[in-house]
């Protein structure tokens, strides 16, 4: 009974983005061997379930290892649920051993199924909830011999922040959760075809000759224009980086779709390579201790500022703004360093 004793201790987590949404927290997981599971109250079997909508206000409920995630009414109140929910949570636990019901046989049963269901509940317990005030969202398409094919909708939808931002995220998210996942695709352009959203070769994207101008010349600091690099077959990331290196006191920045048309990238997703490769830069940058030249790309959305998912990256990677910085002053201290970095030394 030591497990059960641990699981009754409950903490009450509320949700920094949704008011509507509160985590109750255990010490141990709620079903040993279980997968993540959503339940919208619709002929539930599972006796946990049973017993939150049972409780007049809740909409949704889903498990997560220890995490039980439960969505209320507009109109409910967590005072008012709080305790019945606890009260409810314990009961249960104390009664079964099962109380998410009989375990999914995900070795001899159908395990693409038995992901699909687990991918889906995280993306309703801890993904959407997340991005939705972005105004965006992930579906799981469909889950083939390990492969998630994801779909993103609303806000994330053609956004190149999102590539920085969500990749990151999303693959430790899903992939922390469920090992047995292969591959993640994202489907979401079909008319550029599918491409996989966490791809091993996403910066080495060939460039594309635009029908009417030929290859992009770059834009020098004067106004005129400079060759653009005949060695085609760099890495993007290498590419991106030796534009950037090249830019000037004068014209520190660029925009990403002219840093896309600059080396030649037309193609619909060309700005989610540029992404994914200024990723890549700003984990070289890491390693080695250097100022993000990443920095230099901005998007003409934020007034002169990189895109959210610089920040939330340089975060993860423990060179984000500190507590007392604001995003601006990181980016000026940033390009202040580039540019000591690249000034002639006596």
């Amino acid at each position: 009974m030591s497990d059960v004793a641990s699981r009754l201790r409950i903490r009450a987590q509320p949700s920094p983005r949704d008011p509507d949404t509160l985590h109750f927290l255990l010490d141990a997981p709620v079903q040993n061997s279980e997968g993540p599971k959503t339940f919208d109250g619709t002929n539930e079997q599972a006796p946990l379930a049973r017993a939150l909508f049972a409780i007049s206000g809740v909409r949704r409920v889903a498990v997560n290892g220890a995490s039980i995630h439960l969505r209320k009414s507009t109109n409910a109140r967590w005072g008012d649920m709080k305790a019945p929910i606890a009260a409810a949570i314990r009961a249960v636990l104390t009664s079964t051993d099962q109380p998410l019901g009989p375990p999914l046989d995900g070795a001899g049963g159908d395990r693409d199924a038995w992901l699909l269901t687990a991918v889906r509940a995280l993306l309703d317990s801890r993904i959407n909830p997340s991005i939705a005030s972005h105004g965006g969202h992930i579906g799981v398409e469909s889950v083939t011999d390990g492969i998630v094919y994801l779909r993103m909708s609303g806000g994330c939808q053609g956004c190149a922040a999102s590539q920085l931002t969500l990749r990151g995220g999303v693959e430790r998210t899903l992939r922390a959760a469920l090992p047995d996942i292969e591959n993640i695709v994202d489907v979401t352009d079909h008319g550029a075809g599918t491409e996989p959203f966490y791809g091993r070769m996403a910066d080495r994207a060939g460039s594309v000759v635009s029908p009417v101008a030929g290859p992009a010349p770059r834009a020098s600091s004067s106004g005129g224009s400079v060759e653009a690099s005949s060695d085609e077959n760099l890495p993007l990331a290498t590419r991106v980086r030796r534009y950037l290196e090249a830019r000037t006191a004068t014209a520190p920045t660029v925009s990403y779709g002219e840093l896309a048309r600059a080396l030649g990238l037309w193609r619909s997703g060309s700005v989610h390579r540029i992404t994914r490769a200024l990723e890549n830069t700003m984990r070289e940058d890491a390693r080695t201790d250097r100022p993000f030249i990443a920095a230099r790309a901005v998007s003409r959305a934020t007034d002169g500022l990189p895109a959210k998912g610089f920040f939330d990256l340089a975060r993860d990677l423990s060179r984000g703004p500190r507590e007392n910085d604001t995003e601006r002053a990181f980016h000026a201290h940033e390009i202040e360093q580039l540019e000591r970095s690249a000034a002639p030394r006596s």
